[in-house]
């Protein structure tokens, strides 16, 4: 067996992989036979590729995926583990990779994760003590082999070197500005971070399909993509429309064609296996490395889908153009559209980038911001004569002899930030990272290196919350003073160093003890 890697290395070979999503309990239990027949039937077909095993997908509880994978595994063939930050900590993201490497199981596929909505009496409590860029560089250091502390003082130990194959996700269909072009500059950081293939999030716009590989291209990012299908139904395209499952959408008027096509006399059963197909066709011709099916837990449907793209192979998938366009109203595109084939025009840029107005961007600029961003040039800009007198203080702050004097400012420090900021206290600070905006208590899943992927029309994916992503005002405050969309995540990944919490992040800062140093 050509390991998957060895795969997308194949220039000539368009891959096939095949989703998994496992059950609550036990794998043999009687609730998990179905599961377990069609892994099996899915394994005996020689056309499958790979197989991607879930990590308690949409927030649901379920059985670990290295389970089923194992399965998988012991019949020879490859396998994706999704491995989640919302559950677990660094510590124990760290421990389970271990384990996965001692088990075999070198592709991995690294997200957020969805913020969870059930568990054990209740809603379980998230962790996203990492989040999926500082997870790629982490298992990418790990790649490279970590250098830990050993037992006696000064002393280190060098772990011997893993060998995952890291994946990442992005989501090319996002409504607004913001939220895409966010989306692209964080995918940039996941390819830094070791991010080797890319599985989009799902949508049901070829355009927006054509958009990714063509903005790759144009960014000089020769990294596979595998194209993401989910064989729909009426029911799932409801929960799709309603947004029920982040990052997962279907626009008004697709659902109403779907709705159509669920009165024919097989519920549009046809209907959906020929979009599917297609929506392969379209991949495969438009440059992806392979398809990722999911959606179907029968074999039958599976190999429905892979047998009429077969049939389709020689169609021109520019005639399926217009079926599989399903934009939202006022959708915003990368590029504008190509008249002759209604995809992106790699030469012209969307005129809302290149005609900048200012005014466009105003939204989320109000009189507090425009005063950090003058206390950070006047006190926290490195250049700058405030920083190096702070240096001074906060260095004389650190004798014995002044702890009562570093206490009094550590609580106007507080006072200052919980007021301005609602400051949570974790003394490695990323506000001047997201223009001010607090990540710990303003973002649902603390994220430091750009958003995840859950949000919707701007919104976090957190429908109680019904507020806009702290990265979405973090876009239009970058593009209102600067007037570029470019750049806005230049630096390495961020680790939050929880040693640091509960003490002063102005000292952390100056002193050169949080993620800034």
């Amino acid at each position: 067996m050509k390991k998957l890697r060895e795969l997308f290395e194949d220039k000539n070979k368009f891959l096939i992989g095949a989703e998994l999503v496992t059950t609550r309990g036990i794998l043999q239990q009687e609730n998990s036979k179905k599961i377990l027949t069609y892994t099996e039937d899915l394994i005996a077909d020689e056309r499958i590729d790979w197989f991607s095993v879930t990590e308690n997908a949409g927030g649901n509880i379920m059985s670990a995926p290295d389970g089923l994978g194992k399965i998988i595994q012991q019949k020879n063939k490859n396998t994706i583990i999704h491995i989640t930050c919302k559950d677990m900590n660094r510590n124990a993201l760290e421990s389970i990779a271990w384990k996965y490497a001692d088990d075999g199981f070198e592709n991995l596929l690294a997200l957020s994760g969805d913020y969870p909505i059930d568990g054990y009496e209740g809603v379980a409590q998230p962790v996203f003590d990492l989040d999926s860029v500082s997870l790629l560089q982490m298992l990418s250091d790990m790649n490279k082999g970590l250098r830990v502390n050993g037992r006696k003082p000064n002393s280190y130990i060098d772990l011997d070197k893993t060998n995952f194959f890291l994946g990442c996700a992005v989501s090319p269909f996002k409504t607004t500005e913001a939220e895409q072009i966010m989306q692209y500059e964080k995918l940039k950081l996941k390819i830094k971070a070791g991010a080797k293939y890319i599985i989009p999030q799902l949508g049901y716009d070829i355009r927006k399909s054509h958009e990714l590989i063509t903005w790759l291209r144009a960014n000089n990012l020769s990294i596979p993509v595998i194209g993401n299908i989910y064989k729909l139904t009426g029911g799932v395209a409801n929960l799709f429309n309603k947004c029920l499952i982040p990052g997962c959408k279907i626009s008004d008027e697709f659902l109403e064609r779907i709705n159509k096509e669920k009165k024919s006399p097989d519920k549009g059963k046809k209907y959906f296996i020929d979009l599917a197909a297609k929506q392969y066709v379209a991949f495969k011709q438009m440059g992806y490395k392979g398809v990722y099916i999911g959606g179907t837990d029968k074999y039958e449907d599976f190999a429905a889908i892979l047998e009429k793209a077969e049939e389709f192979k020689n169609s021109d998938w520019h005639d399926f153009v217009p079926e599989l366009t399903n934009p939202a109203p006022n959708e915003f595109y990368l590029y504008s559209q190509d008249p002759k084939t209604k995809l992106s025009d790699v030469k012209n840029v969307n005129t809302q980038i290149t005609q900048y107005k200012k005014s466009n961007y105003s939204k989320h600029v109000n009189l507090a911001y425009r005063f950090n961003r003058l206390v950070h040039t006047l006190l926290f800009n490195q250049k700058s004569p405030g920083f190096k007198i702070s240096i001074a203080k906060y260095k004389l702050l650190e004798k014995k002899s002044f702890n009562g004097l570093k206490r009094v400012l550590y609580f106007n420090e507080r006072m200052i930030k919980a007021a301005l900021f609602n400051c949570k206290e974790c003394g490695d600070c990323s506000l001047p990272d997201i223009t001010y905006l607090c990540p710990q208590s303003q973002c649902a899943k603390n994220q430091r290196n750009g958003p995840c992927g859950g949000s919707t029309n701007d919104k976090c994916e957190l429908s109680e919350r019904n507020k806009d992503c702290i990265w979405v005002k973090a876009y239009s405050r970058n593009k209102y003073f600067n007037g570029k969309e470019s750049e806005l995540l230049p630096q390495k990944p961020v680790l939050i160093n929880n040693k640091l919490n509960g003490t002063s992040g102005w000292a952390n800062y100056y002193l050169g003890r949080d993620h800034n140093a």
